[in-house]
């Protein structure tokens, strides 16, 4: 494979039908205990807890029906609550998590010849295309897009992926990487995640898309890596300013990387994807050398951005060394099962939630009386009001560094980055990777 295109499949960059996935029943969490549960502004609702992903709670009424509440409508002795219960669940990796094709609705809403413009609807997805797809490429990228989304709220890192603005995410794919320079891609990138603008943005060279007639189809080399790569991004939206880059692009990777076919990734087959990707290196180039450990746990986005923009080949090793690491914590460390990882997911979850618990309460404030909002978003407030007050970690460097070192101690548990080093490439080794 070419330089370009080793390039496409490693660089992204941060800026309805379900399976059933697969447990034990002993990994299943224990009954809970029926207690008063008392949100704000409402009556106190008594039920057992069934389950919790971070953000909503599903109860067992007495009577035997189901409820859903919101964590952050809960006062401090429920989260408490919640927080102890959260830590002794056990972690549980699914086998399986797809989209079934023949059950995924895909709406058309709009097909303008003359604009070339297609825009189409999933039950998650909104995107909008320039240039006609093919029935057969049209239900791929459709199922590739929702089965990415059914991962990332399938996987124990309690992400519980949601629309950053209406009832759907919003995707764009170009037709020419001049187009997707135009529209701000990054250079030496494959796809993008634009944060501010709630949008991801894609060309069809980088999935491998060429013209047939006055449409479009899969090539020879069509895949889905960097689609799903920007997708992880744009389902983690509201977790990115919280986490170190190497996180940010190394689950990225780890989710593209997994085995993906007829919209199903197979994580159990995680070992698989493995030497998939390692095969590849080595027929493109080479497996590069892993970037130091205390290097990649101490760069930042700004960095990281620099690099890839650059220097493709040190950006190769810096996604490289982030997957390797990602795939490790997930699969390889401790007893194999993602604790540790799943673990700092749920400390960092904790910031996140205050973030959230912030960003409703800013909503709630706009509108009441007297609080005049700006087109732009903007707004401004008389002094008989109280704006809600902002988490300190939001414009304090120091206690972003604060929590970004307590929470890589979980991650650490008193291993050296040397020490972590070696066990990352014993591990490896004994699948017959050598770093």
């Amino acid at each position: 494979m070419n330089s370009t295109v080793l390039i496409r499949k490693l660089c992204g960059i941060f800026l309805t039908g379900i399976l059933a996935s697969s447990a034990s029943l002993a990994g299943l969490p224990v009954a809970n205990p029926v207690r008063d549960w008392t949100p704000d502004a409402a009556p106190a609702v008594r039920g057992s807890l069934v389950s919790f992903d971070g953000t909503t709670l599903v109860l067992r009424l007495v009577n035997g029906q189901k409820a859903e509440l919101r964590a952050n409508s809960l006062g401090g002795a429920d989260r408490d609550y919640l927080e102890t219960w959260q830590d002794a669940q056990p972690v549980v990796m699914p086998d399986s998590v797809g989209v079934d094709a023949t059950k995924l609705s895909v709406e058309v809403v709009r097909e303008d010849e003359a604009e070339q413009v297609f825009v189409y609807r999933t039950p998650h997805f909104e995107f909008t295309c320039e240039g006609k797809l093919t029935q057969n490429l049209l239900r791929d990228v459709a199922r590739n897009f929702e089965a990415t989304y059914e991962l990332l709220k399938a996987l124990p890192w309690g992400i519980n992926p949601q629309p950053e603005e209406g009832d759907r995410f919003r995707a764009l794919l170009v037709r020419t990487r001049g187009r997707y320079a135009e529209l701000g891609g990054p250079e030496n990138s494959g796809g993008v995640y634009f944060g501010s603008k709630k949008l991801f943005l894609i060309p069809f060279e980088s999935m491998g898309i060429e013209p047939v007639g006055k449409s479009y189809k899969k090539a020879s080399d069509y895949r889905s890596d960097t689609l799903v790569h920007e997708l992880t991004h744009q389902m983690m939206h509201s977790w990115l300013d919280l986490l170190p880059i190497w996180v940010v692009e190394g689950t990225a990777e780890y989710t593209n990387i997994l085995p993906l076919r007829l919209g199903t990734f197979r994580v159990s087959a995680a070992k698989s994807g493995l030497r998939d990707y390692i095969a590849f290196l080595k027929a493109s180039g080479g497996v590069p050398e892993p970037y130091p450990l205390d290097g990649l746990l101490a760069i930042d986005s700004k960095k990281w951005a620099a690099i890839l923009a650059s220097n493709p080949q040190e950006s190769r090793r810096l996604y490289f060394t982030a997957y390797l690491l990602v795939n490790y914590f997930m699969t390889l460390d401790g007893n194999r099962d993602g604790a540790r990882f799943v673990k700092y997911f749920r400390a960092v979850g904790k910031y996140r939630q205050q973030l959230l618990d912030y960003q409703e309460a800013v909503e709630a404030f706009k509108k009441l009386p007297g609080v005049e909002v700006s087109p732009d978003g903007s707004y401004r407030w008389p002094n008989s009001l109280t704006h809600p007050t902002r988490p300190d970690f939001l414009d304090s460097p120091e206690k972003q560094a604060e929590i970004e070192k307590s929470t890589l101690e979980i991650l650490l548990d008193g291993r050296t980055p040397e020490q972590l080093t070696d066990q990352i490439r014993t591990a490896y080794r004994r699948l017959g990777v050598r770093l």
